[in-house]
């Protein structure tokens, strides 16, 4: 049996050059079919996780190197697939290698190409308003200006900002300080957005409503032509050097706290009076044994997985986060119903099912942090 026996296909499971590279290793460490099938369950499962997959690929190679040399089926050597995948992702977060990906965090390229895939699908919301609009017999009138030609792209930048400020100012900042960045960011996107959409909102129609259609495809499209364009640059792999190596282990008390913290921070489910207090804890453990916080408690990145999380907090920051959404929902409803002249239709509609469906969702999270308080109430 060969390798090409084991062709994926759309039936067969997953597909990518990855993986046929380690179906390779495995069929050619023992020629047994199984052994590919172990493979694609591990890989699956570290890349579920969020690990790169060169990394998940590099670390099943090894594996299959193993399997070779003993010529032991991956099962009697390392387990079940899965439950081995998930020992080799929490070593590598304990080791605080940075060799996983976040979502929310990407580069201008993947940026960009959100933007315009996001700008594609608000065109198609317009569409289905227009749509629900003409069947209700409460259409508008009013054509395709330029300000409504380019609200898709302009609320998509704001929204594809707000995630990248909020990536970033999740590790770096406390709780309430991400907030006030995120709350900046969207008040600066509005206004701009605003101070670019109401002039052009007053300038003649370009055509009928209906173009709306278009831009669907327009945005869509551009975003298929710019990927195609815009190649990501491929990282180049190089082995790390020895005095890499030595260095990456040789983290001082300084920066093992602030990568601690940021770590914590990112859990989302300390305060960071707690974070705090943890931190100073380790320091004077440390201090008071004569070690270095490196030394006492391994790497910052473990040390920060495994403080326990406080249950409230969560529920707390969701409770409060459906609240201000509802309160949002409710102010927006009041100025479309004052510029349509408080008729009723389904516009005011969706905004006060919006406002339920946001106060609903906040009294569950509420109900949760109550339980959590409770809880905890007795220990404390």
């Amino acid at each position: 049996m060969t390798s090409d026996d084991l062709s994926p296909t759309t039936a067969d499971g997953p597909a990518g050059p990855e993986l046929e590279r380690i179906r390779h290793a495995f069929l050619s460490a023992r020629d047994e079919p199984v052994d590919p099938r172990w493979a694609e369950d591990a890989l699956v499962a570290m890349v579920f996780a969020d690990m790169r997959i060169d990394v998940a690929e590099e670390r099943l190679v090894e594996a299959a190197t193993l399997v070779q040399q003993s010529q032991e089926s991956p099962e009697q050597l390392y387990g079940p697939a899965r439950e081995w995948a998930a020992a080799q992702v929490e070593s590598l977060r304990g080791s605080g290698q940075d060799v996983f990906e976040n979502p929310l965090r990407f580069g201008v390229r993947e940026g960009v190409l959100l933007v315009l895939g996001a700008a594609a699908g608000l065109s198609a919301l317009f569409v289905a308003s227009d749509v629900l609009s003409l069947l209700l017999g409460t259409g508008s009138r009013k054509g395709l200006t330029a300000g409504l030609a380019v609200a898709p792209l302009l609320l998509s930048a704001v929204l594809v900002a707000l995630i990248r400020v909020h990536a970033w100012a999740s590790r770096r900042f406390a709780f309430p300080v991400m907030v006030l960045w995120c709350a900046l960011v969207l008040a600066l996107g509005a206004g701009g957005t605003a101070a670019v959409i109401m002039p052009l909102g007053q300038t003649e129609p370009l055509g009928s409503r209906w173009w709306m259609i278009a831009l669907v495809g327009v945005y869509g499209l551009a975003g298929v032509l710019l990927s195609q364009v815009w190649q990501p640059r491929p990282a180049a792999a190089r082995p790390l050097t020895v005095p890499e190596v030595l260095a990456g282990g040789d983290v001082d008390d300084e920066e093992w706290l602030q990568r601690a913290r940021a770590v914590l921070r990112e859990r989302g489910d300390l305060p960071e009076a707690r974070i705090s207090a943890a931190l100073r804890e380790a320091q004077e453990h440390a201090a008071d044994h004569g070690t270095r916080l490196l030394e006492e408690f391994s790497s910052p990145e473990e040390y920060a997985r495994s403080l326990p999380r406080d249950p409230r907090v969560k529920p707390r920051r969701l409770t409060l986060l459906y609240l201000a959404l509802a309160l949002g929902w409710a102010a927006t409803g009041l100025l479309v119903g004052a510029e349509e002249g408080w008729e009723l239709g389904w516009r005011l509609g969706l905004f006060a099912v919006l406002v339920v469906l946001s106060l609903w969702t906040a009294v569950t999270h509420a109900r949760r942090w109550r339980a959590a308080a409770t809880r905890l109430a007795p220990g404390e």
